[in-house]
């Protein structure tokens, strides 16, 4: 068996594993981030819709959750002063509900929290979104939501960890965990052994198996979603909009992306679902008769019961530690940098 050896391995190299592989290593961790993949972000991240920002939620539902969204979303900035700019796809958000008066109380909620929500007219929503064939009479404007690409920012962040001399290795499958005395001593991979005083568990779902393995149950369970990108005309679609049914947005290399609920066949109706989110987008935009599907998928995003982030150490494994949470994109920068900053304490 070959040895490795790292203070920290960090099991996945997705926005969440790369977020904290970057935060250990500019705190002088030693780090390696091991990914079962050929290249980052190659799981639920690569199918994440990247919006950034509060202005579809109900603060009533979850206030909580609210909170903890807009402390997270601070760290962006952050992001963005130490890494450079972020490969961002869209600013400002665009949101109406079934009716007026559903869309006036998201207003209202929003606004008694703190976010900046505004109220939009026909004519307003019109300026911001000319290609729109019926603008709504009512629309909430959040400037300062926002969406990133997932993927490149995944790899933004794990070539500043490379940078501050973390190792990113792929295809290697953490495929059990060496514990002695009930310490942890280092993650094993198909004939690897990479020692380590602190093994991160970032890798979604699947770290449930590892963590069974050492008799823990992670409060974790999935749920589908379904990503699509479409070829489109530049401008046609300028900020992210939720609104007629439809949640999207313009990408960064071109054309559109929509997010949606997985359909109750599962895979075998995306065709299905695809071909019906192009034609409604075609009747909502200007321009969009040549829309065409350039990728969908079925995502199983990793949710945790109550909502609450995992992070934190396993009892009864010394040095396991887990950090998933939903939504990813927007608590990666965050938690990353909570999980980073209790684990050097710890001693790594």
């Amino acid at each position: 068996m070959v040895a490795n050896t790292s203070s920290v391995v960090v099991v996945g190299a997705g926005i969440m594993g790369a977020s904290v592989a970057w935060h250990l290593a500019r705190l002088g961790a030693r780090v390696t981030v091991l990914e079962q993949g050929a290249r980052p972000a190659a799981g639920v991240t690569r199918w994440s819709y990247g919006w950034v920002g509060t202005a579809s939620a109900s603060a009533s539902e979850n206030p909580v959750a609210l909170n903890a969204t807009l402390q997270a979303i601070a760290d962006f900035r952050r992001l963005a002063l130490d890494l450079g700019p972020l490969p961002v796809a869209a600013r400002g958000a665009l949101v109406w509900l079934d009716s007026d008066e559903q869309t006036a109380c998201l207003i209202d909620q929003q606004q008694a929290a703190g976010v900046r929500l505004h109220p939009l007219d026909a004519q307003q929503v019109s300026a911001l979104e000319p290609c729109l064939v019926t603008p709504p009479r009512l629309a909430a404007w959040a400037p300062d939501d926002f969406a990133v690409e997932p993927v490149a920012l995944t790899r933004q962040l794990l070539h500043g960890a490379k940078q501050a001399g973390a190792q990113v290795l792929y295809g290697r499958c953490v495929d059990g965990l060496e514990l002695n005395n009930g310490c942890v001593t280092a993650a094993l991979c198909a004939g690897e052994r990479f020692a380590a005083r602190t093994v991160v568990l970032a890798n979604a779902d699947a770290a449930i198996g590892l963590a069974g393995q050492q008799a823990f149950q992670l409060p974790i369970l999935t749920k589908p979603a379904v990503l699509m990108r479409f070829s489109a005309p530049a401008g046609v679609v300028r900020h992210l909009v939720y609104g007629n049914g439809l949640e999207l947005r313009p990408a960064l290399e071109g054309g559109v992306a929509c997010a949606e609920d997985a359909p109750a066949e599962g895979e075998a109706g995306l065709p299905a679902l695809a071909e019906h989110t192009a034609e409604a987008i075609k009747r909502m935009f200007i321009g969009t008769s040549g829309l065409s599907l350039r990728a969908v998928s079925i995502c199983q995003r990793p949710m945790t019961q109550g909502g609450e982030p995992v992070r934190g150490y396993l009892p009864g494994a010394h040095g396991v530690y887990a950090l998933i949470a939903h939504p990813g994109v927007i608590l990666a920068p965050y938690l990353g940098r909570l999980a980073a900053e209790e684990i050097v304490q710890a001693g790594c």
